[in-house]
């Protein structure tokens, strides 16, 4: 299916990130924690997505969430839009 452009945050960090459409879950972590240099033996780490102001974000924690935000994204590309924070 290919790839798409995928913003991540982190504290006051950004980073746009090119993302495979199969990704599983531990991979978007990996990609993550290597783009802010977070050390995975000592940080855990989460990611959310804001889908709309009204609701409260959406969690990603499987390869099904995954699916889904990639779903998503691969129907609206701009890399701004559903930008992944990482707390």
């Amino acid at each position: 299916m290919g790839y798409v452009h995928v913003c991540l945050r982190y504290k006051s960090q950004s980073a746009l990130v090119t993302i495979d459409h199969n990704c599983c879950y531990l991979k978007l972590v990996e990609t993550a924690m290597a783009e802010f240099g977070l050390d995975p033996t000592r940080e855990v780490v989460t990611m959310n997505y804001i889908l709309s102001i009204d609701l409260p974000p959406v969690k990603i924690t499987s390869d099904s969430n995954v699916l889904s935000y990639m779903t998503l994204k691969s129907i609206d590309r701009d890399p701004s839009k559903y930008p992944i924070n990482v707390e």
